[in-house]
């Protein structure tokens, strides 16, 4: 199948703005980039004519949890908790939602986030008691980094108090009775466990739901970036996706990073990597936690907290130093991506140092390792991402989640350096932006608008540093596109509208290069090609 799209407007993901143009699409593939005047030999093949829509590559989201993030989209969960200013309000709100919902025997939520509640101490299970005693509870803290049960679900899970627990935190009152809240990975395991526990059916459902999702969304790849073991589990959980790539359902490029933590023998990954050999699904490298989250003091900081100067970060790092690099080292001298997270300026530090490690330990290597997140940054280290060829993936709406309420824990002068993105790209770094989805939306356009004003919805400044780290559009847009196939290893099939790459292209209602910003909120796909196929037409 052969056809032509037209339009006067035509981003190509590396330009610093649209051109006039044509595209031939043959099969999956663009056979050519055309002038807008069609050339003679051409003139028998179909054309589809956008005017002055905007035309371009089709949206690359760096950082997803794919799983979790279907869940969230789907009928199971409440995710509306994000809108509530209180522990009480929370309550009401899912008390509520089952209500509704009857029939659920489990009740989910996601989206409760201290930093926009007007008490941002840690909220504890007789709240949710008091609304829902009888039917477990679990609500998933909107950084995916807590959650929040009722004695039902502690019940249920068996969830137990562990003092010292590496990699997490049960916490407990002052007589050593639960509170139903747990933070970081090992402590939240049981809660997730249960979260993510569907019947087959309802998880096939569950994942083709968020498929037309992307599709609306204008969305071609996405990721797993929950770092999960090489148990029978996950090839369970991710062979449902293969199972539906090869059933033809899917719209979207998956790229799944499984646990970095505990391995310096890659043969697991290898044999894992070599069993999700579809079309659309693929093991594409490793994932580790150096540190948690500021809100919950498990972000590593170079220096102790502003509210809380007895620590630079509780429990840190997640996993011991000496042990991470060692798994870095033996990672890289494989060809295997790693990707860390990190919040705080300790952990971007460390992170920084590991890599610049392994690159002495494995010299002339050509993967390119990334820092996920970056919320705060020492002045010192900004230059190093450059230096060390190391990819920062951050997320711009996550500014928008914070509403300001770093300063309270960093201070004004740390402030400074809150999201560095602007300071970060300045110096050559190769930049990629995504979502965190669930943490956050998945529509592109509220996280280009975040990147673009570093504001809310109503125009008020979010952050500390708005005009130091706004970004101009070209660079979004690169960095949600190319920036994203970097990450993903696929610079040379996707991420740009150039010859021989997948014909994954988009047309939006707006042309995000020329309208106001608050007019980036209403721009919408119109009309969504993947691999040559209209999967999505408004």
């Amino acid at each position: 199948m052969k056809f032509i799209i037209r339009s006067k407007k035509i981003y190509d993901g590396i330009s610093k703005g649209p051109v006039s143009g044509s595209i031939l699409v043959e099969g999956k593939k663009i056979a050519a980039v055309l002038p807008y005047d069609i050339p003679d030999e051409y003139a028998e093949i179909p054309v589809e004519d956008f005017g002055e829509k905007l035309v371009m590559p089709s949206f690359m989201d760096a950082h997803t949890h794919i799983f979790s993030g279907a869940i969230a989209a789907s009928e199971y969960v409440c995710d509306t908790l994000g809108q509530c200013h209180s522990k009480e309000e929370c309550a009401e709100m899912i008390g509520q939602y089952a209500k509704d919902h009857p029939q659920q025997k489990r009740i989910r939520g996601t989206g409760w986030f201290l930093g926009v509640w007007e008490d941002d101490t840690l909220p504890d299970k007789s709240v949710l008691d008091a609304v829902i005693p009888d039917i477990p509870v679990y609500l998933q803290n909107a950084d995916g980094h807590s959650f929040w049960l009722n004695s039902a679900a502690i019940k249920e899970s068996g969830v137990v108090p562990i003092p010292d627990l590496p990699n997490g935190i049960v916490v407990t009152d002052e007589n050593g009775e639960l509170t139903g809240i747990l933070i970081e990975p090992a402590a939240c395991e049981p809660a997730m466990e249960k979260y993510m526990d569907f019947s087959r059916a309802e998880r096939e459902a569950i994942n083709s739901n968020l498929q037309k999702i992307l599709a609306k969304k204008g969305i071609a790849a996405m990721s797993e970036m929950f770092a999960e073991d090489y148990t029978p589990e996950n090839y369970d959980t991710y062979g449902m996706l293969k199972d539906l790539d090869e059933a033809g359902g899917m719209n979207s490029q998956v790229f799944i990073y499984t646990k970095l933590f505990g391995y310096t023998d890659f043969e697991p990954w290898r044999k894992m990597r070599e069993h999700f050999n579809s079309e659309h699904v693929h093991i594409a490298g490793v994932k580790g936690f150096v540190d948690g989250v500021t809100e919950t003091y498990t972000g590593l900081l170079l220096e102790p907290y502003t509210d809380k100067p007895e620590t630079c970060g509780d429990n840190l790092p997640l996993w011991p130093q000496e042990k991470m690099q060692e798994e870095i080292i033996a990672a890289n001298k494989e060809g295997i991506q790693v990707r860390l997270h990190c919040i705080g300026d300790g952990a971007v530090r460390m992170a920084l140092d590991m890599y610049e490690n392994s690159g002495k330990a494995n010299p002339g290597m050509s993967v390119m390792n990334t820092i996920e997140h970056i919320e705060n940054i020492h002045p010192s280290d900004i230059n190093r991402f450059a230096e060390l060829g190391v990819i920062p993936s951050m997320q711009p709406y996550h500014v928008t989640l914070s509403n300001c309420d770093k300063v309270d824990r960093l201070g004004e002068e740390r402030c400074e350096y809150e999201w560095p993105i602007r300071s970060i790209y300045d110096t050559g770094a190769a930049l990629a932006i995504g979502t965190d989805f669930p943490v956050v939306t998945l529509d592109p356009f509220e996280t280009i608008y975040a990147a673009n004003t570093r504001l809310d919805q109503k125009g008020k400044p979010m952050c500390r540093n708005v005009e130091a780290q706004k970004l101009p559009m070209d660079v979004i847009l690169n960095a949600y596109t190319m920036g994203a196939a970097r990450v993903y290893g696929v610079m040379d099939k996707m991420g740009s509208i150039e010859a021989g790459k997948d014909a994954d292209i988009i047309v939006l209602s707006k042309n995000l290069f020329e309208i106001e910003p608050v007019e980036i909120l209403d721009t919408e796909v119109l009309v969504n090609f993947f691999e040559g196929r209209t999967v999505y037409e408004k």
